[in-house]
């Protein structure tokens, strides 16, 4: 009987390539984007969720008040860690770990050759970080060691153990025990660090932010002096490169350990104004993915609203497709009049034609779902920058295909189900004549609103595209306190001892194509940050705050354009000496006149540093954040960024490149091991929006998508009213009627529903788009233009969907309407 089902289902089908083919592109859509959304879903939920007590296992954060502001950091004190392991109850393990960037790895091959790996010169090499910790560390985290023992590989100081993968990348593919005893050395610029393996663990295969595949010894660091560059006894800096991970006892929640800490942190560090805003939490395990609040210094984030709203866009489109599948079915019920009656007359009971139409509709889904896999892997490809990186579509694995079966399912019981329940509902005689009851009040009012539904979650996305491009345009105008234009940035060899940078500042500025040259550690804005601890004595009072550090010779601000308020520049040294300070410290230090600043002393540890003058508020960060404290300092010594300001007055790109070229020649004559790697300031800038870019992206499709379905919805409607229609619109012809005000009436019940869907989608976009909003510290006015703007261009696609349709039947020959009976 099925098997009759599927026959006649693929009949009628074919018999309407049309109605069957917008049905399929609608749901195929609707399926793809469901199966995209899901495969990301699934991986970004996937991070680190397949750790034995997974839901044990916290990261210690810190939170520092400053001022009116809590700043938020991943790390802690060096010297917590020990001390918790010591004082605090309720734990089973405390594993600290520092993070070390490996910048260039020497290893020693037979007659005294050395194997060299540079990871500046390629980041893509191998993993950026190295961690420096304790056995604790894999006690908390498991992997499965192929050689070694786990309790006493990190015992001693100068060992190292070493994933397989990059066992096997430093020295070969080899057994893993025949590893043990090697040496490698870790450059770094300033200190050479060689340690011998001690273990090789297996990689982990699941997605994780803890990749790390080189772990040295902890009491390495105590025996070198990296236990002052660490600050390993250090109570008052926090630092996001030493990171604290501990595991608590079986029963023991979180706030029972929370609620130790202020007792630890008060017994050891000196009791001020600054630590007395100090808090340390304890963030679970699965927060660390996406948790932006404390940035990514190894963890490649996700954002947790972002995929709530894609499953939401998944959804509302899948939910789309069926919708234009029930009126296209519904405007397909007056054909299939006559049909229904035979069978009915024929002896089909209600429950036999409704398997039938289900039938019918699973084999359209079945075809959409084809379709939507076949697509799938193109579709990735395609956003290949917008998707995290080892995203695909695991055709065979079990649990994607019972999503794919379950998807078939609901999709055709939500599309089949109410034409099917309609179209057998209808009694013999009426059907033999003709006379199919869909066109009913309640049912043309369902239509009506599954129409209204689709059109209003068209105007949001619509809006959502109009305000996200807004808020980004307002963004990359904004005046950020600096110049931007016609900078170019690089950097030098972090290697160079003998200061080869000086001899190519001269250089570059001897040559005439370039306006401006500086010296300093960053640009004013970049993604990371740097603080430190500034105290500020004022009587008996003292000011402790964590400020942003920015190295600059004597042409950082005007190179960049930061306006000096007040006071003088700072004057060119190796070592910081004197600093500038921007409008908000000024403040923060309770000066209401900046120029009372001057001259005032700031403490860093038991150093005076003069303030020499205060500069106009700059952002260090982008328009997430607001303007935070913020000095300017000189330290030639130890900066290797290099900013230059093009004299591009009347130049073309050709000579731009030229000059460009000309710097790369200066550049390789002095640093030949290095790759000039340069930047366009401006671009730098840009970049801290690309995960709005990418939001952009995603809901300009969505919103293409959305209008395309809500079209087809519409062609579906309009078909059904004006086959109802026909005989009407034959009489209104022969009695004189044009075709502009047949046109006009076909028209206007359907710019209505666009008109009232306007009404329904303005007041929920504006609440969802505030609260994306609400992300930025800055941010561009919704205007009530946009909504006029985004109503205007919902009545203008509906009116085109509309009037192909209308002016079709408008135009058709009047005698052949009248002579169908």
């Amino acid at each position: 009987m099925f098997r009759n089902y599927i026959k006649i289902a693929l009949r009628h089908l074919w018999k309407y390539p049309a109605f069957s083919g917008i049905n399929v592109l609608g749901l195929a859509i609707g399926i793809s984007a469901c199966l995209v959304i899901y495969l990301l879903v699934r991986f970004e939920l996937s991070y680190d969720t397949f750790h034995p007590d997974k839901e044990r296992i916290y990261r210690v954060v810190s939170h520092i008040g400053i001022a009116d502001e809590t700043y938020k950091n991943s790390g802690v004190s060096g010297a917590v860690p020990s001390a918790m392991e010591q004082e605090v109850t309720g734990l089973v393990s405390v594993a600290a770990f520092h993070l070390l960037y490996l910048q260039q790895v020497h290893i020693p091959e037979p007659k005294g050759k050395i194997k060299k790996l540079d990871f500046t010169a390629d980041p893509n090499s191998g993993g950026q970080y190295a961690i420096i910790t304790g056995p604790q560390y894999f006690s908390v985290f498991q992997y499965k060691w192929l050689a070694g023992n786990p309790r006493t590989a990190l015992r001693e100081p100068y060992k190292v153990v070493l994933s397989e993968k990059q066992a096997s990348k430093y020295f070969g593919w080899d057994k893993a025990s025949n590893y043990l005893g090697k040496t490698l050395s870790y450059l770094d610029g300033r200190d050479t660090l060689t340690v011998t393996v001690s273990g090789v663990v297996k990689d982990w295969q699941q997605n994780t932010d803890f990749h790390f595949t080189e772990f040295i010894s902890l009491a390495t660091a105590r025996n070198l002096k990296w236990q002052d560059n660490l600050q390993l006894k250090n109570w008052d800096g926090t630092s996001s490169s030493s990171q604290l991970i501990v595991k608590l006892a079986p029963g023991i929640k979180p706030t029972q350990v929370e609620k130790q800490m202020p007792a630890l942190f008060y017994r050891h560090a000196e009791k001020n104004e600054f630590n007395a805003k100090r808090v340390f939490l304890l963030q679970p395990l699965s927060d660390i993915h996406f948790n932006a609040d404390y940035g990514g210094d190894f963890v490649r984030l996700a954002h947790r609203p972002t995929l709530y709203a894609l499953m939401g866009v998944a959804v509302f489109l899948l939910l789309m497709a069926a919708i234009n599948f029930i009126n296209l079915a519904t405007a397909q019920s007056v054909q299939r009049a006559k049909e229904i009656g035979v069978r009915k007359v024929l002896g089909s009971n209600r429950l036999s034609l409704i398997t039938q139409f289900l039938s019918e509709t699973l084999v359209l889904t079945l075809t959409a779902v084809l379709l939507a896999v076949l697509l799938t892997n193109p579709l990735i490809s395609a956003f290949a920058s917008f998707l995290p990186v080892g995203l695909h579509l695991p055709i065979t694995d079990p649990v994607i295909l019972l999503f794919l079966i379950g998807l078939t399912g609901i999709t055709t019981l939500l599309a089949g189900f109410y034409p099917a329940l309609v179209l057998s509902a209808t009694a013999p005689i009426q059907s033999l004549k003709g006379l199919i009851s869909v066109a009913t009040t309640r049912k043309a009012y369902l239509r009506k609103t599954l129409i209204l539904f689709q059109f209003s979650l068209s105007q949001i996305f619509i809006l959502g595209t109009l305000i996200v491009s807004t808020q980004i345009n307002f963004m990359r105008s904004q005046d950020m306190g600096f110049r931007q234009d016609q900078i170019v940035t690089f950097e030098t060899d972090w290697r160079d001892q003998s200061q080869k940078k000086f001899v190519l500042l001269n250089k570059i500025r001897q040559m005439p194509e370039v306006a401006q040259v500086s010296l300093s550690s960053s640009t004013p804005a970049r993604s990371g940050y740097n603080t430190i601890v500034l105290k500020f004595i004022n009587g008996k009072k003292e000011i402790s705050l964590h400020v942003h550090n920015k190295s600059g010779d004597e042409n950082f601000i005007h190179l960049y354009g930061i306006k000096l308020l007040a006071g003088r520049n700072v004057f060119p040294n190796d070592t910081l000496r004197e600093v500038l300070i921007n409008e908000t410290y000024a403040k923060a230090l309770g000066f209401k006149n900046t120029s009372e600043a001057v001259g005032q002393y700031l403490l860093l540890d038991k150093q005076k540093l003069p303030i020499v003058g205060v500069v106009a508020d700059f952002h260090v960060q982008s328009l997430h954040t607001a303007i935070v404290p913020t000095f300017i300092g000189t330290e030639n010594k130890y900066a290797r960024t290099i900013s230059l300001k093009l004299s591009t007055r009347g130049r073309q790109l050709n000579q731009v490149k030229a000059t460009l070229a000309k710097i790369e020649q200066e550049f390789k004559t002095l640093y030949p091991d290095q790759k000039f790697d340069y930047a366009f300031f401006d671009d730098t800038i840009a970049h801290f929006y690309d995960r709005e870019q990418k939001i952009a992206t995603i809901v300009r499709w969505a919103t293409g998508l959305a209008i395309f379905i809500s079209c087809l919805g519409l062609l579906g409607l309009v078909a059904f009213t004006i086959t109802q229609r026909t005989k009407e619109i034959g009489i209104r012809k022969v009695l004189g009627a044009s075709v502009t005000s047949i046109v006009s009436l076909l028209s206007q019940d359907f710019l209505k529903l666009v008109l009232l869907a306007n009404l329904v989608a303005w007041p929920l976009a504006w609440w969802a788009m505030h609260q994306w909003l609400d992300n930025f510290a800055y941010r561009a006015p919704i205007s009530w233009s946009l909504f006029a703007l985004a109503g205007i261009a919902a009545v203008a696609i509906a009116l085109l969907a509309v009037s192909f349709q209308a002016v079709k039947a408008a135009v058709a020959n009047p005698v052949k309407s009248l002579r169908t009976e």
